[in-house]
């Protein structure tokens, strides 16, 4: 007979920060409900992909930290892979990693309008 108490499967795999820049350290979060002794984890960055084990942090919560210097812009792969009595249950993440946006904000658009309408007003009163 099959006992339920060895069963486990993953909750889910979140990652902080939630939306990290090139340089930054992810620290790589599993929530893991059931026995389990040991959680691996996979990363790839382009081609290059990283085997290790994930850190027990809690009864039901595994890390692991992407050291920075390898966090560019692009996308991160994440497989989080336990084994229940000889079956590997797995779940598949992706991260974006994006660099700081420098786009204009409706302030930046605001002061230049202004300067523009004080230009306008300047040139034509200079020209009565």
């Amino acid at each position: 007979m099959f006992s339920f108490s060895y069963a486990a499967e993953i909750k889910n795999v979140y990652w902080e920060p939630a939306e990290p820049k090139p340089g930054d350290d992810i620290t790589v979060y599993a929530e893991i409900e059931g026995n389990v002794s040991s959680v691996a984890i996979q990363y790839c960055i382009g081609e290059a992909c990283f085997p290790a084990t994930m850190e027990k942090v809690s009864d039901n919560l595994w890390k692991f930290v992407i050291d920075g210097e390898q966090v560019k812009e692009g996308k991160i792969e994440v497989n989080v892979t336990i084994n229940v009595n000889g079956s590997k249950i797995y779940m598949e993440k992706e991260i974006e990693v994006k660099k700081e946006g420098k786009t204009p904000g409706f302030e930046m658009i605001a002061v230049v309008s202004a300067i523009v309408a004080v230009a306008m007003l300047v040139k034509i009163k200079s020209r009565k």
